[in-house]
């Protein structure tokens, strides 16, 4: 079995939406986190706060404090986004959107971008809503594999959307879709939520899982460990039977949190310390 390392754990600004962008990287700089997941949202990083484009002020803020931003998640499940919308004027503007994101990666040096399945209508077909998000996804992948940059498309519960909430149906977008550049990000909540083990989810997808947001829940909640009823142990056993090498983003997104995020994500990677084999933190070195 491989071995599962500190250095592959990362966190992300979304508990800390109540914060300035800079307190967020002091708290990282205070925490010893060197691996973000940046969570594009208004106030901290998107298109829409101004008329000029944020990337190259984000950019210099994290590389002068030695953050390595390893994934791109610009908000889709709040806004007035949605790739699985019914409507052609809105996915559309979502697309455009989120090409333009795509295109950010890039010069953040970062190589991969998260990206939701939608959110259809509860009261359509489900291969309409399939066939509004797979057009979607078809789009964007090919802007991707343009730019050099992977999608990782993320399973939801079903709280959240009626897409991708079993290994199956995340899967089969990407199987459907056939691009190098499209893999998936498993997220331990809604593999709960769904009465699933993340070991099914390797068994199916191979090398194509590859990004995972650890997270407890009761079964959902997006909790630190410790607060919700998941077997932490159980996920952490399934990445190192099947070698999982790559990034683990911590992404607590509790309401609970976000008034004083900072001792709990220190909670949160002492706890995770003491089931992890090893390893600390590395600095991000500009090449």
């Amino acid at each position: 079995m491989s071995k599962l390392l500190m250095n592959q754990l990362a966190a992300t600004n979304m508990v800390y939406g109540r914060f300035s962008f800079e307190y967020f990287i002091e708290s990282m700089k205070r925490l010893g986190v060197k691996n973000i997941e940046l969570y594009a949202c208004s106030g901290h990083y998107h298109f829409w706060d101004s008329l000029e484009d944020p990337t190259p002020r984000v950019k210099k803020q994290l590389r002068q404090a030695g953050l390595k931003v390893i994934s791109l998640m610009p908000e889709e499940n709040v806004y007035p986004v949605n790739i699985a919308a019914k409507e052609p004027e809105l996915r559309n503007k979502t697309v455009d959107l989120y090409k333009r994101f795509i295109s950010a990666a890039v010069e953040l040096e970062c190589p991969q971008m998260l990206l939701c399945p939608g959110r259809p209508y509860h009261n359509q077909p489900f291969s309409e809503s399939w066939k509004y998000a797979q057009d979607s996804v078809a789009r964007l992948t090919a802007h991707a594999e343009r730019e050099g940059i992977n999608l990782m498309y993320e399973n939801l519960n079903i709280k959240e959307s009626l897409l991708a909430t079993n290994r199956f149906d995340q899967f089969r977008m990407v199987q459907e879709i056939g691009s190098p550049n499209l893999k998936c990000c498993v997220d331990t909540v809604p593999v709960a939520a769904a009465g699933e083990k993340l070991a099914d989810y390797f068994s199916l997808m191979g090398e194509k899982l590859a990004h995972i947001h650890l997270n407890d829940g009761r079964p959902t909640g997006h909790m630190k460990w410790g607060d919700g009823t998941q077997d932490l142990d159980e996920h952490l056993d399934a990445m190192r039977q099947y070698g999982y090498s790559g990034y683990i983003t911590m992404e607590m997104a509790a309401g609970m949190y976000m008034t004083d995020p900072e001792p709990h994500y220190a909670k949160n990677i002492e706890t995770l310390r003491a089931h992890f084999d090893g390893g600390e933190p590395v600095s991000y070195t500009h090449l």
